[in-house]
């Protein structure tokens, strides 16, 4: 976040603790529950918001030298992304053109090109087709039109954003926007070390994991002993930028931080900051590490999701001491998550069918959530109940 942003998000900040306030919607919000469950819903969700707009796929990081390529499949998509010999990161499907079989089958490595095992068709590092044994079978094909089929893709952050359906090209500063895109590189993301990466198969909706990202008022009942006591509870700036947002939490220490002493004092000590981006990726900013979430429905099933964290820092540990630290911070997080947030949403999962509720509640202190699901609801073109203010 740019200096003058976050001193002015603190001001903002101090002023709702000495309110007793924080940012309100103009009203509560009811949602039907079978947003969650309804399976017409999840394929919506799937068809019109996660293969429309881009997502993390890899972090800069692992594709360093040309040839350097990763493997993944997000929702049903295979893709190969891979660093071409002009340095420019490039997606395909990870898909052969002759029979469809798939073409590369390391999650990764370095290659010169990609050949596939089947009938041995080479593609380049561009992705266009190479050769073809005993060609002379395939009169009249015309070889320009069998490359690999390109996605829109980005490097923009330190990270590899992807969108899953073929189009024009990716520009993630105009997606963006430029007053988002120039606060984020101000963070220093984008030249921030990839330490550890997991991801995390999940028995339920992705809807249920996201929301604990856009809540500031769980925060010291469901982690009164873990990460709980380093916050004020329902007390947040929400800045909406495009389809994107930023939700601010306040530390605990704001309340004592004078104008006086902000000169010697970095405002960043005082803030969380999570940047969601629409719609799968949050950027939790902490002083001194990034965590980069991406949460994905399930290609098939409504009632499972995967949540990928990578954990960002500005240098790799260099002593055993600074791992120690860095492993230290790992675990606290994930135990804050598995544990607490995680067995929270899976209980709501589990209750929510049988229990004879037919809508939840977002109060006008939910800003965050009312609005994420708004802007779903609008990209959904009316699937599914609509959301009802009261």
């Amino acid at each position: 976040m740019r200096p003058d942003s976050a001193e002015d998000v603190v001001k903002r900040l101090q002023a709702h603790l000495e309110g007793g306030t924080t940012d309100y919607a103009p009203s509560m919000m009811r949602m039907d529950v079978g947003r969650y469950f309804d399976p017409e819903i999840a394929r919506a969700e799937r068809n019109r918001v996660f293969t429309r707009f881009p997502l993390v796929a890899a972090h800069a990081g692992e594709l360093r030298e040309p040839g350097d390529f990763v493997t993944r499949s997000l929702l049903g998509v295979p893709l190969l992304i891979v660093r071409q010999a002009d340095g420019v990161v490039a997606a395909f499907t990870n898909v052969c053109r002759h029979r469809g079989a798939q073409l590369e089958l390391e999650s990764s490595g370095n290659r010169k090109r990609f050949s596939c095992r089947y009938h041995r068709w080479c593609y380049r590092l561009d992705g266009s087709l190479q050769s073809m044994p005993f060609d002379e079978g395939f009169d009249g094909l015309d070889r320009s039109a069998q490359g690999l089929v390109a996605l829109p893709v980005d490097e923009r952050h330190g990270m590899v954003w992807v969108v899953l359906s073929p189009g024009p090209q990716l520009v993630m500063r105009e997606y963006l926007g430029a007053e988002l895109d120039e606060e984020i590189a101000a963070g220093g993301v984008g030249s921030m070390a990839l330490y550890r990466e997991q991801t995390f198969e999940l028995p339920m909706n992705w809807k249920f994991v996201a929301d604990g990202f856009f809540d500031t008022y769980h925060l010291q009942f469901l982690h009164p002993k873990t990460v709980g006591p380093f916050f004020h509870t329902n007390v947040h700036t929400y800045d909406v930028f495009g389809r994107s947002s930023r939700l601010v939490v306040a530390r605990r220490g704001i309340e004592e931080l004078r104008e006086a002493d902000a000169p010697d004092r970095n405002p960043h000590e005082f803030i969380i900051t999570n940047y969601t981006i629409y719609p799968a990726t949050v950027l939790a900013t902490e002083p001194d590490h990034v965590e980069a979430w991406t949460i994905l429905p399930d290609a098939h099933d409504g009632n499972r999701c995967r949540a990928t964290l990578r954990f960002l820092v500005p240098e790799l540990p260099r002593t055993e001491k600074q791992r120690r630290y860095r492993d230290r911070n790992w675990d606290i997080l994930l135990g804050a998550v598995l544990n607490e947030d995680w067995a929270a949403a899976q209980s709501i999962a589990d209750s929510l069918p049988g229990g004879h509720i037919k809508e939840t509640v977002y109060g006008r202190n939910e800003i965050a959530a009312q609005s994420f699901y708004r802007q779903l609801q609008a990209d959904l073109d009316g699937a599914g109940p609509e959301l009802e203010n009261r």
